[in-house]
């Protein structure tokens, strides 16, 4: 074999090797380490009307690399649900328009991470032909830059809600803590309602304000030191059926229903939905431009968890009541994972090796 022939070979089963490692002596811990996340919006019917979850959509969600580096979505992304399989799984009367996104997850230079979330977000309960909620020029931010210096930012150009007229009317955001609330609002829940009931909504913006209170796949994860942003928006759709909406029109000083309980003939359905949920974690002894702390063959992780989505009834074990549906399966197959990328590179270099090597064979064959 010459010279040239044997290299080509070698290469070829380096990249192969190499590739889906993804990973250096200076790489971050996949499993401790720093890390980011980002996510353009997810939507959940957290309460059925009937005390348990319904289906859940997990949009995909950027995680930061194992080494210095951005994870960005693509812009594929711009409608939630976007999918028949997601319309299946959360309903198909509510439909989320996103513009202008700009999502990602970045592992910095000396290890900090951070992630931001861009987007203009408009929901519309197509049923009812009722807009319901618009947000424009949304930005979530953090930044994990050292143990006591963790970094949190929400803001908007403009929020505005639904009226009881039916029309949007610009609100105030939401201050850290407080929340912006309205009750009794012309619009339904994202999945079907019977031809014999009516449904109002309440709404309730504030900002995401716990780790717990995102709605993520499963291989998102927290760390000892969290920092989190994004809005939750929450949606009480209070469903009667008309007969029972006649005889109670009689009677005075009703309660309000909650969740998932209510007077006979009725029941009150929770919709959840986080836009622009990002996060970013660290170890308790990280220090900036310390190391990474992995292994030198640290397996890769992708830098994209796909889309998901979750089956009715689809919760962690031991959430408490109103936290994460997490939906962590793949739909219409998901995006390519580093392993995928680097089996594909090295089997194109191994190609080109094998013809090489034929070639210089038969031509080797042919001298005297």
């Amino acid at each position: 074999m010459s010279k040239l022939v044997a290299a080509t070979v070698v290469t070829a089963v380096t990249v192969l090797a190499a590739a889906p490692a993804g990973a250096s002596p200076s790489a971050v811990d996949p499993d401790r380490g720093p890390v980011a996340f980002a996510n353009v919006a997810s939507l959940a019917v957290t309460d059925n009307g009937h005390g348990t979850p319904g289906g859940s959509v997990i949009s995909e969600t950027q995680r930061s690399p194992l080494t210095p580096g951005t994870s960005r979505l693509g812009k594929s992304r711009s409608a939630l649900p976007g999918s028949e399989g997601e319309r299946a799984a959360v309903g198909p009367n509510y439909l989320l328009e996103i513009d202008h996104h700009d999502v990602s997850a970045t592992l910095h230079s000396r290890g900090e991470p951070s992630a931001t979330a861009r987007a203009d977000y408009v929901l519309t309960d197509l049923a009812a032909g009722t807009p319901v909620l618009s947000f424009t020029s949304s930005v979530t931010h953090v930044a994990c830059e050292g143990v006591d210096d963790v970094k949190t930012e929400a803001s908007a150009d403009r929020l505005a809600v639904v009226d009881a007229t039916g029309e949007l009317t610009p609100v105030a955001l939401p201050a850290p803590g407080d929340e912006v609330r309205r009750a009794g609002l012309p619009f339904g829940a994202s999945v079907e309602l019977g031809d014999d009931e009516e449904a109002t909504s309440d709404i309730t913006v504030r900002r995401v304000a716990d780790f717990a209170e995102l709605l993520r796949q499963d291989q998102w994860r927290d760390g000892d030191v969290t920092a989190v942003s994004g809005w939750v928006v929450e949606i009480d759709t209070h469903v009667r059926s008309v007969e029972a909406r006649d005889h109670l029109d009689d009677q005075l000083d009703l309660p309000e229903p909650t969740a998932g309980a209510g007077e006979s003939g009725s029941r009150t359905i929770r919709t959840t939905l986080v836009l622009g949920g990002v996060s970013c974690s660290i170890p308790h002894d990280f220090v900036a431009g310390g190391g990474g702390g992995a292994e030198p063959r640290s397996p890769s992780v992708p830098a994209t968890i796909p889309a998901g989505v979750g089956a009715p009834g689809d919760v962690s074990e031991g959430e408490t009541e109103g936290a994460v549906v997490r939906a962590a399966v793949p739909q219409d197959g998901g995006q390519a994972s580093t392993w995928g990328v680097g089996l594909l590179a090295g089997g194109a270099v191994l190609g080109a090796a094998a013809w090489l090597l034929t070639r210089h064979t038969r031509t080797s064959g042919r001298r005297p």
